[in-house]
């Protein structure tokens, strides 16, 4: 129950600061000439190493972040991000998780798709959100940064798991492992 919780709440810490870092940076604004919102990589490699509660906490809990953080209405972003995480989640088998390229496409297809959810979702409650090439053109962008930081967040994560998890015990590994045991008539 330890180890879960912990992973838990440092997902969940890693969500908050990935939203406040990402609303508050303005250095990739003036380098991109638009705010990246990796969120949906998060959910793709939520929805790759961890169970299906994760995939629901961290959707619920970083969309109502992502949302009191942005001009988005309380809640438009929540669906698109668990329904990104739960596809990924639901055919992992399927998905050849631990490769690079897979990972890129699963991120870029995620950034692709939350934006136009979002945008959809909008339109249906009334809101009038800004349309033009400008934003397509940032939504392909956003998609391809996407898409090259689930990698990144997967490598992470191995190295987080690494830092702080005890390695698995073998009992038939010797203390020394050059140490031999020479029988003979001699």
């Amino acid at each position: 129950m330890q180890g879960r919780v912990n992973r838990i709440l440092v997902l969940l810490l890693g969500a908050y600061l990935l939203i406040f870092l990402q609303s508050h940076l303005d250095a990739p604004r003036l380098w991109l000439g638009f705010k990246p919102d990796l969120t949906p990589a998060l959910l793709v490699c939520v929805g790759l190493c961890m169970g299906a509660g994760h995939v629901w906490t961290t959707a619920v809990l970083a969309g109502l972040w992502l949302d009191s953080l942005s001009a988005n209405p309380l809640g438009v972003s929540i669906l698109p991000l668990f329904a990104a995480g739960w596809l990924v989640y639901c055919f992992r088998e399927k998905i050849l998780g631990g490769e690079f390229v897979a990972q890129f496409y699963l991120g870029t297809f995620a950034g692709l798709f939350v934006p136009l959810t979002q945008l959809g979702l909008l339109k249906i409650i009334g809101e009038t959100p800004l349309l033009g090439w400008e934003m397509g053109l940032w939504s392909l962008f956003n998609a391809l940064c996407c898409g090259a930081a689930v990698p990144l967040f997967d490598r992470l994560a191995k190295r987080l798991v690494g830092w702080f998890s005890h390695p698995v015990y073998d009992p038939n590994r010797w203390p020394n492992e050059n140490r031999q045991i020479v029988r003979g008539k001699d």
